[in-house]
């Protein structure tokens, strides 16, 4: 088999009769270049099958590139530790570039929390941006607004805002997401449970994010739809009050001791489990779905306090979401706008093989 040998610009140039300045114009999509000029060089590139190389056109520029994300704050253990540990790690992948990346944080039951770090990653002037979940409609827009003036491009991460036009989103689709918890709890409760609980934990009086509330929303459509005579009981718990849960869920479920299945939107579930394990063993088997394999969460799910954990590569998200964007603004390489993540159930039986 032949190979053909590399093709360079000046041979471009040679072939369509043209400068290599003109080349360059046009194989980087700049202005300044007539029709016959632009026709001649194309038809040579079509002719030749010329694939550019983005990664090297980019190096030579030899820029910097200031990325920025904004995310909620987290303990070590946690679904977002795991998000930000695979945006470093995307990061790395692209060292041979001068990359810097800045995290900011905030308090996702405060908005207050939100402007103030959102305001202070815009006054850093970041060259790209990657947005967590934000609850507050207003609040986001004014902040997208701000970043499309300043002509930042950003990407978002977990929850999806199609209507601010993101390079590029990685997450779950939350809606399917919920209907599908929806699924496995009927199926645990052989198609037709009498009564079942939401557990909430609040800051400010909402859950912190919109993706929590659109599981929510899915769920309750499917509970709806195929089992419309399901009673459904919210357990509201406080997260700056973690002494006063246990209290909520002693009250809840004396009062409530024919309750068998809950479940809850977020990493929150094992509080439930060990709750009840620890706290009230005499009280029957409530068979818990919760979301993301957190350490405590798996360790609930191998001792029995949990059923079932609905997971999705909180890590691969990250590292995902960073490569995409950069690939987007840095090299030109345009990228598929969803990027919806697997939707995948966890039990004590495989649990061991799931890897992020």
């Amino acid at each position: 088999m032949e190979v053909q040998s590399k093709i360079r610009i000046k041979d471009i140039a040679e072939r369509a009769g043209v400068s290599v300045g003109t080349v360059d114009r046009v194989i980087h999509g700049r202005t300044n270049v007539s029709k016959e000029s632009l026709e001649k060089v194309q038809k040579v590139l079509d002719e030749i099958n010329y694939v550019p190389n983005h990664y090297a056109s980019a190096l030579a520029c030899n820029k910097t590139y200031d990325f920025a994300a904004i995310l909620p704050m987290h303990e070590v253990d946690s679904y977002w530790a795991r998000v930000e540990k695979g945006l470093i790690e995307g990061v790395r992948r692209f060292n041979d570039f001068k990359v810097s990346f800045k995290i900011f944080r905030y308090d996702p039951f405060n908005d207050d929390s939100f402007k103030v770090e959102s305001q202070n990653l815009v006054n850093s002037n970041p060259y790209a941006v990657i947005v967590g979940p934000i609850l507050n409609h207003t609040i986001m827009t004014k902040f997208i607004g701000q970043l499309n003036e300043m002509n930042v491009p950003f990407a978002l991460i977990d929850s999806n805002w199609p209507e601010f036009k993101p390079i590029t989103f990685y997450g779950q689709d939350s809606i399917k997401s919920g209907e599908f918890s929806g699924r496995i709890i009927l199926m645990a409760a052989g198609g037709n449970p009498k009564k079942l609980c939401i557990f909430k934990i609040l800051g400010e009086g909402r859950v912190a994010s919109r993706q929590q509330m659109n599981r929510e929303v899915g769920f309750r459509q499917y509970i709806k739809e195929h089992c419309p005579d399901c009673e459904i009981k919210d357990v509201i718990l406080y997260a700056y009050d973690k002494p006063g849960m246990k209290e909520i869920m002693r009250k809840f479920f004396t009062e409530n001791p024919d309750i068998r299945f809950g479940l809850s939107f977020n990493s929150s579930i094992h509080i439930i489990g060990n709750f009840l394990r620890e706290e009230m063993p005499e009280h029957g088997h409530v068979s818990l779905l919760g979301y993301d394999a957190v350490d405590a969460n798996v360790e609930c799910i191998k001792n029995g306090a949990v059923d079932f954990l609905i997971a999705q590569h909180p890590h691969a998200q990250g590292k995902n979401c960073f490569r995409s964007l950069f690939n987007a603004t840095v090299l030109h390489i345009k990228q598929k706008c969803d990027h919806y993540v697997s939707i995948e159930l966890l039990t004590k039986e495989n649990i061991d093989f799931y890897k992020d």
